[in-house]
């Protein structure tokens, strides 16, 4: 079990040696803007578009609208994961509206429940009971990374806080979800008056079955690949970065969001930084020496899945 002291420790002595080194990280943390909005801006977009391919040019086209949709479910997540850090701006109430009206309702999310359980899983990495965001590995792993992932994907506890969202949560607040839900009226409403019901319904309905199955089985990996198979000690040695590159880590980790490692270290780095930040992470000893990087998901020595087979043989 990590300590809030471990937390801290790490991040102290990287930082330590990033001052040392000339402070380089320092224009990592500034901020633009219109980033992220022009991001938001084309996810929208793609989950719209994906959804007139349905309606005006056939169910033919449903695979790939759902894997387009739940792909920009996991990228929206990850610009509300931005606003937690309030990396979208410094200005608390300016991030904080950008994402309560643009992201976090949409995706089934309470701006205030989510900052404060994603502090939690900063602040007590690994900790059980403590950490929210930790998957409980059975008391022997399966010598077979597939047997891993599709125990979480059948986890009927795991399905419900994808699909669901803080709708469905423990510990949200009933205005909150309250909240969640006027925001989806007053969305569907504006979406009747503007494209018409049948395109309202193919939305809604496209929206709910791509949480449903691609989001859910996209998130689980993810959400594995940032800490499972790892043995808790600290930041270092209980957190990974997925250094991969290709369409594989668009779908998986859109947004930069396998530098998870990185992103642990350094929380205020905004996500178009984080590449560049673990560049120079891979430049200091401390990382070297005790981080842990993947380089693929699936094939190679350095895939993630071949971490979660290792953990199992030890």
């Amino acid at each position: 079990m990590l300590t809030h002291s471990e937390v801290l420790g790490d991040q102290s002595e990287l930082r330590a040696q990033l001052q040392r080194d000339g402070g380089a990280h320092r224009e990592l943390l500034r901020l633009n803007w219109a980033r992220p909005l022009g991001d938001i801006a084309f996810d929208w977009a793609a989950i719209l578009a994906a959804t007139a391919a349905v309606v005006w040019v056939g169910l033919e086209t449903l695979p790939l609208a759902l894997l387009v949709i739940a792909n920009r479910q996991r990228a929206l997540g990850n610009i509300l994961h931005d606003a937690g850090h309030r990396n979208l701006c410094r200005t608390l109430r300016v991030n904080d509206a950008i994402a309560g009206l643009l992201v976090a309702p949409l995706v089934f999310a309470s701006m205030e429940s989510y900052r404060a359980d994603h502090f939690k899983h900063h602040m007590q990495l690994g900790a059980a009971g403590g950490d929210p965001d930790l998957i409980d590995p059975p008391e022997t792993l399966p010598c077979h990374w597939l047997a891993s992932y599709l125990r979480q994907v059948f986890s009927l506890r795991a399905w419900w806080g994808n699909f669901f969202g803080h709708l469905g949560a423990a510990g949200v607040s009933w205005s909150s979800r309250a909240g969640i839900v006027a925001w989806w009226v007053s969305a569907l409403a504006l979406l009747v008056e503007f494209t018409g019901t049948h395109f309202t319904l193919a939305f809604l309905g496209l929206w709910l079955l791509a949480r449903a199955t691609a989001f859910h089985l996209i998130t689980t990996l993810r959400e594995m690949c940032d800490h499972f198979g790892l043995r808790p000690g600290g930041i270092l040695s209980f957190t990974r970065d997925m250094a991969v590159r290709g369409p594989a880590r668009w779908l998986i980790h859109p947004r930069n969001n396998g530098y998870h490692l990185t992103h642990h270290l350094l929380p205020a780095v905004p996500y178009y930084h984080l590449p560049r930040a673990h560049a120079l992470f891979r430049r200091m000893s401390a990382y070297r020496a005790h981080g842990t990087v993947c380089d693929a998901y699936f094939a190679g020595p350095a895939a993630v899945v071949r971490a979660w087979e290792r953990e199992a043989r030890s």
